[in-house]
């Protein structure tokens, strides 16, 4: 009919937490329309389903108006790693190198414990098998492979029940030609195996990060797509003619498929959603520095956000054994959003250890039961009973109406294991568990940003998450910081970094050589080749090569040094930008470590491309807020405590939609947005800016001498 307005259309996303799982409607129209459900234990589908069709249902959404591409983060991936809960998995190497995987590395966590245990080699011995083959460093073949052997070592694997094989070969990054047939024989003898390859998964050197990598994505293979078909069945159930996408680890999405050949980018998913998220929202915000905090339900994280980018590392450890320390978890030398868990999550258990002293996690109540506030079993005290006790959360009131919660049941669970075994009152535990979270999570987050060569005192604090700003304040004060900015829908913000990622894939090529003496038509001949591998990966995603960028970089260092510096490269490499190249690695390794040497020789180990391509809808969204109704009600107070004062203060509680644009408040205020409230202290200033969020100014810091 002339005249008449098109329909609108909506994307979804949603992203699976160890707690919540929230979803977002975004509307071609600008809204954008949220909902959290609690996390369903070992049923995916149900909870997605059920949040979706209440958010159809309210808003008079047809289920033919949401577009065939969905997008989702989970934590399946890192579950299965951290539980050791992926597929019985065996490991083929070249002879000679089969513990390698064990042997690891010299570093040890602890320096003086000398029987400090060391990362679990995840392949017991038993299932690690030999090939009698060699290539050398520069890829030739020293001894080929035999296609007897590899047939009786992947049949004896079979028989000790193995489902999935790693296959790391060595220099299998300059030649890939013996795994390559490893996997063409596992075809034909056991094509019921899930076969995955170092070439395939990480092509570069480091024989032992290598390994790990191909081995945990092996382990997680056999269990990733069953997972990834229940979820886009289950929305194909409901009438979506959708096609699912998934969030990596290195901020950008990939296809289904993808995801279920290379599981191990998907390890840190729904953090590096949030990050993508945050960086969004400060270029948009014009404050391109931020240290983006994220507190859910399990745990709370940190990524420093410099220049609207969030940082990115190829140092990751998955598994640790010790929570901030570094080697004792398994390196992962993928490309991933360089986060830190810095904290416990809202349903991180307080307990008294040993000693007496009030601990905070890391075991969590997760959402079955959940915290004893909601009422569904849970006894023992958490992160959120804290916070309802101390007046930021509503008595009564629910989280999104996933749950009601009940403060008789955390001042009980509070009172029993907390309060009473150290003689302290109610309210003084639940301020010991809200200070003790709130510290260590500042401490560890000044410390990230040192590691960085940045002072975190120069960042504003981006608060998202269903807790991240309820604690903010808190962290601000201990860390230093000055601002605190809470985006719109900040309690599922994770989910809508997902409809604002970019599709992206990457690729790490070795190629030894030393600056002064490179052949920059070689490389450039290595670049092409590997942007043309991208190019046909995105393709099968959908993505038009017209539509793909490239960014490319190598791992730069001075000769002697044994770990890189990664340096961004020009776009085109010929003999003239030699002199270019040096700048940007004195630059990058400056930026890192505070200063550079000079007069020293510089040589590069890897070189990298990273691919990405905005979706159409992606590249035009504006900032937007959700449909904000008329603030009818009539004002109300309710007793919150703070900190810094030590005692509760009658605290106003404002809906967002009652804030106007620009008009600076002052201190102490709850405001309560959907799926989380934002905590404001005494002494605090606070505005809505034009993109719909809250910025607070700190008027109290206890580590501006940190």
């Amino acid at each position: 009919m002339a005249g008449q307005l098109p329909q609108t259309t909506y994307r979804f996303a949603f992203d699976i937490g160890g707690t919540f799982t929230d979803l977002v409607l975004m509307g071609s129209d600008g809204r954008v329309l949220t909902a959290k459900v609690l996390t369903g234990v070992g049923d995916v589908i149900t909870p997605i389903r059920a949040g979706l069709e209440t958010m159809l249902r309210t808003h008079g959404i047809a289920i033919g108006q949401i577009a065939d591409v969905v997008v989702g983060a989970t934590t399946a991936v890192t579950n299965l790693v951290i539980e050791r809960k992926g597929a019985p998995t065996g490991l083929i190497t070249t002879a000679g190198f089969r513990d390698v995987i064990e042997i690891a590395r010299e570093l040890r966590f602890d320096l003086y414990n000398l029987l400090a245990p060391g990362p679990d080699p995840v392949v017991p011995r038993a299932l690690r098998r030999e090939i009698d083959e060699r290539v050398d460093a520069t890829g030739q073949v020293v001894r080929p492979v035999r296609d007897a052997q590899i047939e009786e070592v992947l049949r004896a694997l079979v028989a000790d029940g193995v489902q999935a094989v790693a296959v790391c070969l060595l220099h299998s990054f300059s030649n890939p030609a013996h795994e390559q047939r490893v996997k063409e024989i596992a075809r034909r003898v056991a094509p019921q195996l899930a076969i995955s390859l170092s070439c395939e998964v990480s092509g570069e050197i480091r024989e032992y990060e290598r390994t790990v990598a191909t081995v945990l994505n092996a382990c997680a293979m056999p269990m990733v797509g069953p997972y990834l078909g229940a979820i886009e069945d289950g929305l194909r159930a409901m009438g979506l003619n959708t096609t699912l996408n998934i969030m990596q680890s290195n901020g950008g999405v990939i296809s289904r498929d993808l995801g279920e050949r290379m599981p191990i980018r998907m390890l840190e998913s729904g953090p590096a959603a949030g990050a993508l998220g945050a960086a969004h929202a400060a270029r948009q915000a014009d404050t391109p520095n931020v240290m983006a905090f994220d507190m859910g339900g399990t745990t709370a994280k940190a990524c420093l956000v410099s220049g609207g980018r969030p940082n990115i590392t190829t140092e990751f450890e998955a598994a640790r054994q010790q929570r901030f320390k570094k080697g004792s978890g398994l390196p992962v030398r993928l490309p991933t959003i360089d986060l830190i868990e810095i904290g416990a999550g809202g349903g991180s258990i307080a307990h008294v250890d040993e000693t007496g002293l009030l601990k905070v996690g890391p075991h969590s109540a997760g959402s079955s039961p959940g915290p004893a506030c909601y009422g569904l079993g849970g006894e023992y005290p958490t992160v959120t009973d804290a916070a309802l006790v101390l007046g930021y959360l509503e008595a009564g009131g629910t989280l999104s109406g996933a749950v009601r919660l009940r403060v008789d049941l955390a001042e009980r669970a509070i009172e029993e294991h907390i309060a009473r075994p150290l003689g302290l009152s109610v309210i003084e535990a639940a301020n010991g568990i809200h200070r003790i979270v709130c510290e260590h999570m500042a401490v560890a987050a000044k410390i990230h940003a040192v590691e960085n060569g940045r002072d975190i005192r120069r960042y504003t604090l981006l608060a998202f998450g269903g807790a991240g700003p309820i604690h903010a304040r808190e962290v601000a004060r201990r860390s230093g910081c000055a601002e605190i900015l809470v985006p719109d829908n900040a309690g599922v913000f994770s989910a809508i970094g997902l409809l604002v990622a970019p599709m992206k894939m990457d690729l790490v090529r070795t190629r030894f050589t030393r600056l002064a003496t490179i052949d920059w038509a070689d490389i450039e001949a290595l670049f092409v080749d590997m942007e043309q591998v991208l190019t046909r990966e995105l393709a099968t995603a959908g993505v038009p090569a017209d539509r793909v960028e490239f960014r490319r970089s190598g791992d730069m260092r001075f000769v002697g040094q044994g770990f890189e510096v990664e340096t961004e490269l020009p776009g085109h490499l010929h003999d003239g930008v030699r002199e270019d190249v040096e700048q940007r690695f004195h630059e990058a390794y400056r930026a890192r470590f505070g200063n550079t040497l000079t007069g020293q020789r510089i040589e590069i180990v890897n070189w990298r491309v990273e691919a990405s391509a905005a979706s159409a809808e992606t590249a035009s969204t504006e900032a937007s807020r959700s449909p904000v109704q008329p603030d009818s009600e009539t004002p109300r107070n309710r007793p919150a405590f703070f900190p810094d004062i030590n005692a509760f203060v009658s605290t106003p509680v404002i809906r967002l939609g009652a804030l106007h644009q620009g008009e600076v408040a002052h201190g102490p205020a709850l405001i309560e947005q959907a799926g989380s409230t934002i905590v404001i202290g005494p002494g605090d200033t606070y505005m809505l800016d034009a993109f719909g969020n809250v910025r607070i100014s700190v008027g109290a810091r206890t580590g501006q001498s940190a």
